[in-house]
């Protein structure tokens, strides 16, 4: 796969950054789980309509049936230990 634009040169990061992205990782971290969860099972890649409110409930209908496939695994492993 070709690149389309050339790479940058990479340059360590300042400490604050460091810092502030070592913070920021721990709430990062899940949402972007979840995001990749939505794009992988649900088929997330982009949005499908036109207007704010069709793309708002579109993304809140895959947040739904993405809390209710974990809250199914989590009822299950409850089950299995309970």
């Amino acid at each position: 796969m070709t690149e389309r634009y050339a790479p940058r040169p990479q340059y360590p990061l300042p400490h604050w950054q460091r810092r502030r992205n070592g913070l920021l990782s721990k709430v990062r971290a899940p949402v972007e789980q979840a995001l990749g969860t939505m794009k992988r099972s649900y088929g997330y890649w982009r949005v499908r309509c036109m207007g704010l409110m069709r793309n708002e409930a579109e993304a809140l209908f895959k947040a739904l049936g993405c809390n209710l496939r974990r809250a199914d695994g989590l009822r299950e492993v409850c089950a299995a230990h309970g």
